[in-house]
């Protein structure tokens, strides 16, 4: 007899069978083996149950008491004629006691459960058919697999994520002190875009890396190419760009001669962008997206796995990654490597410090830093499990699209709802009854009633500040306005509006409360946000940027703030029509389809 059959039969306190008769029977159907903490979690994943929450607490309670019982043992290795006896002597213990008709469905639900795992294995039945072969001391010869004359050799798993084929010209500016704009060791600043001419795939008669994908991380780019390759640079201090950049601190141009030798301004190894070593990966990997956060960056193969490296920083300033196949924790991940508990992956985002993911059943996982709740779950930090890709509990499991700004994180539903948690001192998850202070977050995934069934596709988030495009060309900003992030000139009207605009201690606006529409740049198609700025695209590829630009990250050739959107000048773009944007901490990227010539 098993230790819950045991429990429930020599129970003196009967009423406790009430709660069971609805909360075990379909644990029990689902599951051989009676397991304590597995039946836990399914009675957490009925939450529609016809059950009341203080049933269920009890039925915790019951079953923690399980734990101190003798060992279940496996129902498979229990002979059929010990569960007749079994079963015969709780027979009568049925017929002579009083139970209730819930009582007997429980008890119905064990046996039947009982007899057909009893049935099933049947490892020592003496009433089987089939008689077993003498003992001859020969091994039985092994039956040899019949092969068809042409048949195909096992293929491998279908591709599930289409591979990016529109080749980008990208244009980088802002700061870079670091590397971040990968123009070579000697490039620290640029003003207004221009073409990085290590990956110019539209002039030069040596072949150059085709761009197809990219992504900014804090300070440090990821970029996918045609020919499946990943091109990094930047900073790499916690390993973010996924391969060694030591240097010995004398920069060596190749068209110089050999013997010339100058101090170059920056690691050349940071500063020039070059590929991720493809031993890094399995053969055969095929990459379909990159993303990137302040010190870690992934990427998404074709199969729905997904590559990680870098570290993530958590609120204490400590590094931390994950963790090896022995346990030991991983501080800094040197090298790509599989995230383990991912798969038929969709989609990848990237927040400051965590990471979120989206698989093709529209289940959202996420993993990484957690003290702002940007993981949409409450988490104990000496188990340590968030760095462990986790379910999170929003649109039910029918998510379609992902995004996440630095601390807080969003999901689109199949209905169009948008859904957001994470951290919203100032109202950038978009929840205004929460917005205002300095600890504001939402624990849990809630439901934006102001975005949802306007059909947004696009989400960006900055560190306090947020920004959406709606499929009819809207674009939407909400969140902290006092550096000019959102690029709105708001009317007198809206600036008394109370239920709109929070104002600080000096009497100055500093959070919209409320997604507002931004009308200045047209049909928008794209939006970008970073720390502190905001880059919009509209449908006629021109580029607006507004918010803090002290490091020239606005493109607009000044180091000044701008507090409504300014249109990026096309003749610093070479004409190029504008199709993708993005933004790290102090520097932007434009990028639009390549000019052939």
């Amino acid at each position: 007899m098993s230790a819950l059959e045991h429990y429930m039969l020599t129970r003196k306190r009967p009423h406790a069978w009430r709660y069971y008769g609805y909360l075990i029977p379909c644990v029990v159907r689902a599951t051989p083996l009676f397991d304590t903490k597995y039946v836990i979690g399914k009675i957490s994943a009925f939450p529609s149950y016809p059950v009341q929450s203080s049933l269920r607490f009890r039925a915790r309670e019951i079953l923690g008491n399980l734990a101190a019982m003798p060992p279940k043992r496996s129902l498979a290795k229990v002979s059929t004629a010990t569960s007749k006896k079994q079963a015969a002597t709780t027979e009568r213990k049925l017929k002579s006691s009083k139970l209730t008709p819930s009582r007997h469905l429980f008890t119905r639900c064990l046996y039947s459960q009982r007899f057909l795992l009893a049935r099933i294995s049947k490892p020592t039945s003496e009433s089987s058919k089939r008689k077993s072969a003498p003992e001859t001391g020969k091994e039985r010869p092994l039956k040899k697999t019949k092969v068809l004359a042409g048949a195909e050799a096992p293929r491998s798993p279908p591709h599930l994520n289409e591979v990016p084929t529109q080749v980008l010209s990208i244009f980088p500016f802002g700061n870079g002190e670091m590397g971040e704009l990968g123009l070579g060791p000697s490039t620290t600043e640029t003003l207004i875009p221009c073409v990085n001419p290590y990956l110019d795939a539209s002039s030069g008669s040596s072949p150059k890396p085709r761009v197809v994908q990219v992504a900014c991380g804090g300070m440090h780019t990821v970029v996918l190419t045609s020919d499946n390759e990943i091109i990094t640079w930047g900073v790499n201090d916690n390993w973010a760009l996924g391969r060694d950049t030591e240097w010995d601190g004398v920069w060596r141009d190749e068209k110089q001669d050999s013997g010339d030798e100058e101090e170059g301004e920056l690691n050349p190894h940071e500063s020039i962008p070059a590929v991720v070593p493809a031993a890094s990966f399995p053969p055969g990997t095929r990459f379909v997206q990159v993303a990137a956060g302040d010190s870690c960056s992934f990427a998404l193969t074709s199969h729905g796995l997904v590559y990680g490296w870098g570290t993530f920083r958590n609120a204490s300033g400590d590094d931390e990654f994950g963790y090896d196949s022995q346990g030991q924790l991983i501080v800094k991940q040197k090298t790509p490597t599989c995230i383990v508990g991912l798969t038929k992956i969709v989609q990848i985002a990237c927040g400051a410090n965590h990471a979120l993911a989206l698989d093709v059943k529209g289940s959202v996982w996420g993993w990484g830093a957690h003290e702002q709740n940007q993981l949409g779950r409450r988490l104990l930090r000496r188990h340590q499990e968030h760095l462990k890709p986790r379910l999170v509990q929003v649109c039910r499991g029918r998510a379609k699209y992902i995004a996440s700004g630095e601390y807080h994180s969003f999901a689109i539903d199949h209905k169009d709802n948008v859904w957001a948690w994470g951290l919203n001192s100032f109202g950038e998850a978009g929840y205004a009854k929460e917005a205002g202070g300095d600890s504001a977050v939402l624990p849990y995934p809630m439901m934006i009633r102001d975005l949802c069934g306007k059909g947004v596709t696009v989400l960006a988030g900055g560190a306090h500040h947020s920004a959406a495009v709606t499929m009819d060309g809207k674009c939407l900003v909400w969140g902290r306005m006092d550096g000019g992030q959102l690029g709105i000139r708001f009317t007198t009207e809206q600036l008394e509006n109370k239920d709109l605009i929070r104002y600080d201690e000096r009497d100055k606006p500093r959070i919209c409360l409320c997604p507002t529409i931004i009308t200045s740049i047209g049909d928008a198609v794209h939006v970008a946000c970073g720390t502190d700025h905001t880059i919009f695209v509209n449908k006629d590829g021109i580029a607006y940027t507004t918010g803090f630009g002290s490091s020239g990250q606005l493109g607009l050739g000044s180091q000044r703030d701008v507090e409504v959107a300014r249109q990026v000048k096309r003749n610093d773009l070479f004409d190029t029509a504008v199709t993708w944007a993005g933004a790290g901490g102090q520097f932007s990227i434009l990028a639009g389809p390549v000019k052939i010539e």
